[in-house]
């Protein structure tokens, strides 16, 4: 497989010690990913800061798994923007870092979906 800009199965692996439980996770990252994208467009929509701010908390919990580094740092700086909204200035700069990391979520989710379907083209069903 060519190399994932933010996805990381070789962090997945070292963290979870296997490639069959990295796998499985991967196949919950990817279903959240495409849960959570209309629920992230409705919030930013609306500009829904509460809202986005806990996906990127929970986000945050489980990137460091996945994610290469500079993904699991936008996600951090994001969540933070989301957190401290007091002027109309760092409502737009948590806006703009929203829409950011949603774009890169899309990537994200794109990539984990690839690297399903690779493995599921390459791994031999279990003889009878």
């Amino acid at each position: 497989m060519t190399s994932a800009r933010f996805l990381s199965m070789e962090k997945a692996i070292g963290y979870l010690g296997d490639t069959s439980s990295a796998q499985q996770l991967l196949t919950t990252l990817n279903s959240t990913l495409i849960t959570d994208d209309p629920v992230i467009a409705n919030a930013i929509q609306n500009r829904n800061f509460e809202i986005l701010q806990k996906i990127w908390h929970q986000l945050k919990g489980f990137a460091p798994v996945f994610c290469q580094d500079a993904l699991v740092a936008e996600i951090a700086r994001t969540e933070s923007l989301c957190k401290h909204i007091a002027s109309n200035q760092e409502q737009d700069a948590a806006l703009s870092a929203c829409e950011l990391l949603q774009s890169s979520l899309q990537a994200l989710q794109l990539e984990a979906a690839a690297h399903i379907l690779q493995t599921a083209a390459t791994t031999k069903p279990p003889t009878p």
